[in-house]
């Protein structure tokens, strides 16, 4: 369609029956497609890529333009295939939107009443979804759909870019009933903010410069628009929210100012539009050349449009049904706070990203998040478009793609007025602002990862920089970065990293293992610690990793969850001394230890692995317990060298199930499932209490295996499901302290694992269709962290009014003081502890609702120290509002 000529696979008919004739089978020949489902199939892709190739886009515009005047109206399959391809890349590719109504303008230069059918179609698109906002509730969005109020948002843009074919008034009239509604729910509480009216006034006002995108001479428009903004200005009430539960950062001490979307909005909107729209100018491509030379704007809309009424969208207002909302729609429901990495100063004297208190930073977001949210379905091209955007707006508004960060700071210094806007920092930042959205992200993480590492692999020269900046930030950053997002950083560092060979770049992360490798809470040691661990773990071949890292960070390629020493305490504690004792090389793998004919029980061991791998159908329980039995024989019997038997057969015949069990999880489930009555049936029998049980179940799979911990949660896991370990009893084993250690702090696969079961807890509770039950484990996670906070304030011997800081540690600052150092590890477990208890309080706002009362009324005796009683309280209170 647009001079590229194609390929036509049905020239050769005749050849092709000749060949079936000859030499193959005889076969139905083959169907001739109708010549309209070919013209679709050859025109609608050029449509979708419209603009993708500047030299062609006249000439595609040329051709586009007089094929939709030819062929529509004659076939509704052409009819309804064209209009379907305009919406989608209206919605899908916003930055493909002003291309899109410049075809449309040259359709209706040659043929009005086809342009005002596709007006018409919009028109009816928009009063459509705006219906379908009373509906939210009803309606099963797919993931891919931003939101009712957001696709208004872009169909508003779209209409507005028709501005010179279309009545003043009509396109006006859109804009101030929006608006109006925005102030309406925005008036329901003079205090309160309400989410949809913040959604409304933003998206409506980052439409508005679109109107004079074509049309920037009409002196009417401009004082309609200039009388619109002075209205919502004096109208709508901007409401500064603070909540400290969404903050990225722990303390006061923030990298960069924060700010909420809307309160940069109409500034934005005014100073674009502001000296005959000059900055306007610099931003969006001049296409007024191709625009016909006669336009009357004279279409109008065949209805008004009928928006919901107040009343009718105080019920969705707050977007308590989140999940219906849509992925934008939804990031709505919390203030909007913008989120930055590439801060001015970590480049030199200026911005690498586009400032969010610009128009045309907060455009560039706009589109890049419509684009990742709307285009999910398809992650490989989102991969491509997005960083095509700059073909889109004015040339040289960026610099130049992959562009380094030494040229660039080269370039600036030779010419101040050059830009320095990086196309890849702005798309990566608005990315990672997904990722690390607070409370929840939009879509599974798994997408926003893979998402990265596309967007790289196309362009690893210009994108692998920008990444590595971006860890730089973060790492620097990591000592108040909030607890959760800490974990994401970790995710995503570690995805990363295992898709590029594992090739370690920061060697000046060496001087901080060397100052604090001996330290237990640490956050960029526990970050190395985990996230080489975490590499390990996702390679089949650890050299990789080994052969990447610096010798420095060697000594964390020992993936142990518990130390030797703690081990040989934990196996030894069941033996009497004198008679077995464990070692070192008894523990260094991952193996059924007692196995070994160094312990005078092994044979017993044998026969208990020889019962469990039987088949179902042939194992009997007194068979098992004959077995056991054996430890009590002889007139010296193994029982009397250990130090509690009933807590040692269900150590010992858990770990036999496991090692049966331990060529993979699925392996593993199918024993412990199979198996479950019997070993009922035994340790129903035991003189032990069923903490202890439980307690000593998850103990016998986390030392079993020790050297990859994140097997032994998921295992233990598959005894929580069916019925042999508590919850209780994981958070439990998971705050428990070993020696100073508590891995629930510092382990990230024990602190996936209390994750892990709290939401499986949220999921049970949904089942069951109630939020008034099954907020017992919610508390027992948060009164553990209040046990350990308090314990470290007490270590930290400080008064109960005493304000606790961690003193800012640099590379210059000197730390040789042994007592120094372990009172810093006891700062840095309490900030760990109280940074884990606001991350649970957000993640799970809504059982936290439950507990409120009973929180708040408990805390005067659960922590004496007031700085920190008022911090969890002050978050308490704020769940209600999340």
């Amino acid at each position: 369609m647009s001079g590229r000529k194609r390929r036509n696979n049905f020239d050769n008919d005749d050849e092709d029956d000749y060949y079936q004739h000859e030499f193959r089978p005889r076969m139905q020949k083959r169907q001739r497609i109708p010549p309209v489902v070919q013209l679709c199939k050859e025109m609608m892709p050029d449509i979708t890529t419209i603009g993708e190739s500047k030299k062609a886009f006249e000439e595609d515009i040329k051709l586009l333009s007089e094929a939709i005047v030819n062929e529509f109206g004659h076939d509704e399959y052409f009819n309804n295939a064209l209009l379907s391809t305009l919406r989608a890349v209206i919605l899908e590719q916003p930055h493909k939107q002003p291309a899109i109504a410049l075809l449309t303008i040259t359709v209706n230069s040659q043929n009005e009443v086809t342009g005002k059918n596709i007006i018409n179609f919009f028109f009816e698109e928009l009063q459509n979804t705006c219906n379908d906002t009373v509906k939210i509730s009803e309606l099963k969005l797919e993931s891919n759909n931003t939101g009712p109020w957001n696709r208004i948002k872009l169909l508003l843009r779209f209409l507005s870019l028709l501005s010179p074919i279309l009545l003043n008034d009509d396109i006006i009239n859109i804009y101030t009933q929006l608006l109006n509604l925005a102030v309406e729910l925005n008036n329901l509480d003079s205090e309160k903010r309400n989410p949809l009216a913040e959604a409304i006034y933003t998206n409506t006002l980052v439409d508005v410069p679109y109107l004079f995108y074509f049309n920037k001479s009409d002196k009417d428009l401009q004082n309609k628009v200039d009388q619109l903004i002075t209205t919502v200005e004096a109208s709508f009430k901007i409401k500064h929210t603070t909540l400290q539960l969404l903050s990225q950062y722990n303390t006061s001490v923030v990298p960069y100012e924060t700010i909420e979307l809307p309160q940069v909005s109409l500034s934005n909107v005014k100073k674009i539009l502001a000296n005959n729209m000059e900055q306007l100018e610099q931003l969006f491509i001049n296409w007024n050349h191709l625009l016909p030379e006669t336009l009357n704007g004279d279409q109008g809309f065949n209805d008004a449009l009928k928006l919901p009424t107040c009343e009718d969208l105080k019920l969705f207002s707050f977007f308590n049904t989140c999940e219906n909302a849509g992925s934008v729609d939804g990031m709505w429901k919390t203030p909007y706070y913008i989120f930055k990495i590439y801060l001015p100063q970590s480049t030199g004297d200026f911005d690498t990203v586009v400032p969010i208190n610009t128009y045309a930073g907060q455009l560039f977001r706009d589109i890049f998040i419509d684009i990742v949210q709307s285009l999910e379905f398809n992650r490989r091209e989102v991969a491509k478009q997005i960083v095509m955007i700059d073909l889109f707006f004015k040339e040289k508004f960026f610099a130049e793609q992959g562009i380094s960060i030494a040229d660039l700071i080269e370039t600036y210094e030779e010419d101040p007025l050059a830009s320095t806007y990086k196309i890849e920092d702005n798309v990566i930042e608005t990315i990672l602002s997904l990722v690390f959205k607070l409370p929840t992200v939009s879509q599974p993480f798994a997408y926003f990862y893979t998402l990265l590492v596309d967007i790289c692999q196309n362009s690893p020269k210009a994108i692998a920089p920008v990444f590595g900046r971006a860890f730089r930030f973060f790492y620097n950053n990591i000592d108040n970065l909030d607890f959760e997002l800490n974990l994401r950083f970790l995710d995503w560092f570690s995805i990363q990293m295992s898709n590029f060979n594992f090739s370690w770049k920061w060697n000046e992360w060496e001087n901080d293992s060397k100052r604090f490798s001996s330290s237990i809470y640490n956050p960029k040691i526990v970050f190395i610690k985990n996230l080489i661990r975490k590499e390990l773990r996702l390679t089949s071949t650890p050299n990789e990793v080994n052969s990447s890292l610096p010798d420095e960070f060697k000594q964390y390629m020992n993936t142990s969850y518990f130390s030797s020493d703690i081990l040989c305490t934990i196996y030894q504690s069941y033996f009497v001394n004198e008679k077995l004792q464990i070692t070192f090389e008894d523990t260094k793998s991952n193996d059924l230890i007692f196995k070994n004919e160094k312990f005078p029980f092994a044979s017993i061991v044998s026969e208990l692995l020889d019962y469990i791998h039987k088949q179902n159908d042939v194992r009997d329980v007194n068979e098992l317990e004959t077995i056991i039995a054996k430890f009590n024989e002889g007139t010296d019997p193994l029982s009397n060298h250990i130090t509690d038997f009933n807590k040692f057969i269900v150590f010992l015949l858990t770990q036999c199930v496991v090692h049966c069990g331990s060529r993979s999880l699925s392996h593993a489930n199918k024993y412990i499932s199979d198996l479950y009555e019997e070993l009922k049936t035994v340790w129903d029998k035991l003189d032990i209490p069923q903490d202890i049980r439980e307690a000593t179940i998850i103990e016998a799979v986390l030392t079993y295996w020790n050297s990859n911990s994140q097997n032994g949660y998921l295992i233990v896991d598959a005894f929580k499901f069916v019925g042999m370990v508590s919850a209780k009893a994981i958070y439990e084993f998971c705050f428990k302290d070993w020696n100073g250690k508590v891995y629930g702090l510092m382990d990230v696969t024990s602190i996936d694992a209390i994750f892990r079961t709290l939401s499986n807890q949220v999921k049970i509770i949904k089942s069951e269709e109630s939020i008034e039950s099954g907020v017992e484990d919610f508390e027992t996670v948060f009164e553990k962290l209040c046990i350990i906070i308090n314990d470290a304030i007490v270590n930290l011997n400080v008064s109960n009014e005493d304000t606790i800081n961690i003193p800012e540690i640099n590379d210059t600052t000197e730390l040789t003081n042994l007592e120094e150092l372990q009172r810093l590890d006891m700062l840095w477990k309490y900030s760990t502890a109280v940074s884990f208890a606001k991350s649970l309080l957000r993640k799970y706002a809504t059982q936290y609702r439950q507990l409120s009362e009973k929180l708040l009324t408990g805390m005067n005796a659960a922590i004496p120290h007031a700085p920190t009683r008022n911090v969890l309280s002050t978050w308490i209170k704020e769940v209600e509002e999340l």
